[in-house]
């Protein structure tokens, strides 16, 4: 059964040959939203996105995707001019993938859910171009809390680099094979633009490829010469490839890299079956993933990790990516300068299809 919430588009929904459990009708603000369906089941909700106060606030967005579940919501859009590829670039990154501004496109999406694949263009489309993200809400508030679904800032605020006086030094380690950790440092780099920011690579050449004179590809016995500069840069990005540098102590933290496709998964898994729950108190990061936020916790759920962050492909073509800025706040590096209250999620386990379970009970 399904909710709809109308408000300017209440008639045109109205046609809509659905079966529906539950309807509203008017203008609301978000908590009253999440009050009322945070408990209730329901397949489908078509929001008119007229009916929810404060639409352009993406607080207001992700506080709604954060509660409920992001790949149920169905958002039908009107003709307002500031729902544009930044607008949409926003929703997709709060998990929000089905969109549509005509009936057909709804009941297409009932039966036909969008994935990330489908959306991608519109989410690569306009990210540099802040002057064109949501602009008019200027006392907007960031959740600071990661759920799981990909999430960045509004261009209304800014991020601003946590200052502690001390180099922080961040090893990045893949655990599938190729999960991207050479192109994440690259594009990390080039996102703190304007910062002292000091990329290496460890027994790799790969840097060569990004044609960058910056980037520094060394080897395990360089280790102790290049060290010694820390103290010249805020913020060290280490590719640790198969050094020994992830024990010696030269990293503050150590962030593993996954890329959750069946394939590299499964050889993962049959290569080590503890692979996972070997780093399970270790910062786990998705990359290169097309998992939503329902998908990540049917993930952490059958496999018994926790995910630190979920990253979507991203385009290391670009000079600056948003998504970025959420992913380096939430290791500590950025915060943004307008804050917000952590939601918390309560509630029974999530339950997947057993898909990742398949994987992992092998």
């Amino acid at each position: 059964m399904n909710v709809i919430i109308s408000n300017k588009y209440k008639d045109a929904l109205s046609n809509l040959n659905i079966d529906v459990i539950k309807k509203l009708d008017g203008e609301f603000d978000v908590d009253t939203l999440i009050e009322t369906f945070s408990n209730f089941y329901f397949n489908r909700m078509i929001l008119d996105i007229s009916a929810l106060k404060d639409h352009f606030n993406v607080a207001v967005l992700q506080k709604l995707s954060a509660s409920l579940d992001a790949s149920k919501i169905i958002l039908f859009l009107d003709d307002d001019p500031r729902i544009n590829n930044g607008f949409l670039s926003q929703i997709i990154s709060l998990g929000i993938y089905n969109f549509t501004r005509d009936i057909t496109g709804v009941t297409y999406l009932m039966e036909n859910p969008n994935s990330y694949r489908d959306v991608a263009q519109y989410h690569d489309l306009a990210l540099h171009d802040q002057e064109n993200l949501i602009s008019d809400n200027t006392s907007s508030s960031v959740n600071g809390a990661h759920n799981g679904g990909f999430v960045h800032l509004a261009s209304n605020t800014q991020s601003e680099f946590v200052s502690t006086g001390n180099v922080r030094v961040y090893g990045f380690k893949d655990l599938t094979d190729d999960a991207g950790a050479t192109s994440l440092i690259y594009m990390l780099k080039k996102q703190m633009s304007g910062r002292k920011v000091l990329a290496i690579e460890v027994n790799s050449n790969d840097f060569s490829y990004f044609d960058d004179p910056e980037l520094m590809s060394i080897n395990d016995n360089q280790i102790g010469m290049v060290r010694n500069k820390f103290k010249n840069f805020d913020v060290v990005f280490i590719d640790l490839n198969n050094s020994n540098l992830a024990n010696d102590g030269t990293c503050d933290e150590i962030l593993y890299l996954l890329e959750p496709s069946t394939i590299k998964l499964n050889t993962l898994i049959r290569h080590n079956k503890m692979a996972l729950q070997n780093h399970k108190s270790e910062k786990i990061i998705l990359n290169k993933s097309m998992l939503t936020q329902s998908d990540v916790k049917v993930f952490e759920y059958e496999s018994g990790v926790e995910i630190f962050y979920n990253l979507p492909p991203l385009d290391e073509r670009k000079d600056s990516q948003l998504i970025l800025d959420s992913f380096l706040e939430k290791l500590g590096i950025y915060k943004p300068v307008f804050t917000g209250n952590d939601s918390s999620e309560s509630g029974e386990a999530p339950k997947g299809d057993g898909f990742f379970n398949s994987i992992f009970k092998k």
